[in-house]
């Protein structure tokens, strides 16, 4: 009886050395690839041909995803861990109620942090495995890019711009009700020929640009309306005078001389489109992330930062 009780104590000791190992091992295998969330990123985009043949959602101009994207990290290295992005988008379908008009693509993967965008090679590039790779602005913002590594060009509502949700700009406040907005506007035939640089259009947030501009942060509602017009000399190229026309120039455009120049808080050889400031209102930075897509810079020569619905970045607009 007694070595019956001890061959008893002995398994029973056995399995809880093994249950033990198995614990430790399972723990520490735990730890190694326990995550912490690196960043969490939103934005509104267009969901034309460029995004919708990656993702594979139906195509529509007229229609917007709403992204969100959470990178991880590896709690002790700091490595990339996996990322989760989900894009919702309206259906074009007819769809029950339950669900709401529209549809979820997720993606779920690795991400690993590569080099290089068509426009610049030492540009950071977050590459998600299975979706899309993403040009690192800064710690705040990303922006989508294209397979040939060009950035996505959106338009004159959205932008393919994410924003990182701690950082965000807050929302502002509703548009006022119709009796008493403010008038309307119009923007003036769009300038053509060799005399043009560039024409961008593009919808920002309201209340960090108005600030910068010093306007009522409260006088709008939660965007403003771009329509940035850059001209040159028609022989030599060089920049000579811009137009600015949208929500902030109801009555007279503004417009001034422009140029060309180096350098943002982050970046040394970064390239700067800066309008010259007028008698009302401070000069305006545009850093160039490429020939088609432009951001704003703030007073401190760093890039403005959005909200989920809004991304301040201008696109150059398609010709007619």
């Amino acid at each position: 009886m007694r070595c019956s009780k001890c061959l008893l104590a002995g398994v029973m000791a056995t399995i809880f050395m093994l249950a033990a190992g198995v614990s430790a091992c399972g723990g520490q295998e735990a730890r190694s690839v326990d995550s912490a969330v690196f960043g969490e990123f939103v934005g509104t985009s267009p969901c034309t041909e460029s995004i919708g043949s990656v993702l594979q959602i139906p195509v529509d101009a007229n229609l917007h995803i709403r992204w969100n994207l959470t990178l991880n990290q590896n709690a002790k290295t700091q490595a990339p861990a996996g990322y989760l992005l989900r894009c919702e988008y309206p259906s074009t379908v007819a769809v029950t109620k339950a669900e709401n008009g529209r549809r979820t693509v997720t993606r779920r993967g690795t991400w690993a942090v590569g080099k290089g965008t068509k426009w610049n090679p030492d540009a950071v590039v977050y590459e998600l495995d299975g979706a899309v790779a993403l040009y690192r602005l800064n710690h705040h913002i990303l922006h989508v890019l294209n397979p040939d590594l060009s950035l996505m060009v959106g338009n004159g509502s959205h932008s393919y711009t994410l924003n990182r949700t701690e950082s965000a700009e807050p929302l502002g406040t509703p548009a006022p009700p119709p009796a008493t907005r403010p008038e309307s506007y119009k923007i003036l035939p769009r300038e053509k020929g060799p005399t043009v640089f560039g024409v961008f259009a593009g919808r920002t947030p309201y209340q960090g640009i108005a600030r910068y501009l010093k306007k009522d942060p409260t006088a709008s509602g939660t965007k403003v309306k771009w329509h940035l017009t850059l001209f040159q000399d028609p022989t030599t190229l060089t920049p000579t005078t811009y137009r600015l026309e949208g929500t902030l120039y109801r009555r007279n455009f503004r417009e001034g001389k422009w140029s060309v120049v180096r350098g943002t808080a982050t970046d040394p050889n970064a390239i700067v489109y800066k309008l010259e400031p007028t008698e009302r209102e401070s000069e305006l930075s545009l850093l160039k992330g490429d020939d088609n897509v432009i951001f704003f810079l703030d007073g401190n020569r760093q890039p403005f930062v959005g909200h989920a619905e809004f991304s301040y970045t201008l696109n150059r607009a398609s010709p007619d």
